[in-house]
Parts: structure tokens; sequence; C-alpha cells
């Protein structure tokens, strides 16, 4: 299991930037070059997770934006958006905050590798017009928390 978190703000580069994680608060099988199932260099975007099995991820966080409007977040493995991870708030005003959070299990295939991250998201379906995307704010973050625990 890795916990890693995020107390102070953070300003994302972009709307469609990874969230590095700066500390990891606790770690059981989880370190770099330890034949551990999972790796993660503090201050780094990317988890990778190393030998099969399922993996829960828990993911939330405060989140805002300089600018009115939506900022969306999901979680990525190698690249790509986990189906079911999309999590968007809506900000009335610049400075507004919102809390964003998801659950999700994962399998990794043996044999197989998987780098997870949480990754501001561009943009996202309008809700009346799925198919009209609206482009998202760029975020700021703070107050995050990341869990991936193997559950077997």
């Amino acid at each position: 299991m890795i916990q890693s978190y995020i107390n102070t703000p953070v300003a994302l580069a972009a709307n469609n930037s990874s969230v590095a994680f700066q500390t990891d608060c606790i770690r059981t099988n989880s370190c770099c070059g330890c034949n551990s199932w999972l790796c993660h260099n503090q201050g780094s975007a990317g988890y990778d997770i190393v030998e099969g099995g399922i993996y829960r991820i828990n993911f939330n966080a405060t989140v805002s934006s300089a600018t009115a409007g939506d900022v969306a977040f999901a979680l990525f493995n190698n690249g790509e958006m986990i189906p079911g991870t999309l999590m968007v708030a809506s900000l009335a005003a610049a400075d507004d905050y919102a809390n964003i959070g998801i659950t999700k299990q994962i399998r990794v295939c043996c044999k197989a590798n998987a780098n997870i991250t949480v990754q501001s998201v561009p943009s996202v379906p309008t809700p009346t017009t799925p198919a009209t995307p609206v482009a998202t704010q760029v975020p700021i973050i703070v107050n995050a928390n990341l869990v991936i625990d193997r559950t077997c």
C-alpha cells in the first residue's frame, strides 16, 4: 500500500497536466528497487505497478481555479483514462473550492505493468449534448490524497 498527499495549493501548468505527489506518508511493500509491487518516487506523478493483481485506487482532493468554469480530473493507466474515473467540479467564481473523489479497482495482468497517474482533463462532455465538449479551466489542487492498495 502507498498513501501520498499534497497539502499546499498547487496550480497545475495546464488543463491537461499530471499531478505530482510530493509526499508519501505510508508505504508497505512499495519501495523502488526492493522487489515490491509498486514504485513511486516522491515528487513524481507516476505510480508503477509491476505485479499482476487487483488494485484499489482511492483519490480525493479539494480543487479550485483562478477562473470560473469546470475543472476535471481522472485516473489514467499507461496514458489512457480509466473508464468511470472522470471527476468534474463546476466553479461559479474564481477561487471557489469544490471536493472531488473516486474509488476504482483495476486489474493488472500477470507479466504486465501499469503506470497510474492522476491528471487534469482538458474537456468534458456537455451534460445535455454529450457530443459537444466543454473546455475546462487550469486547476489548482490542494489537500489531495492518493492511496493505492493491492487487494489480491
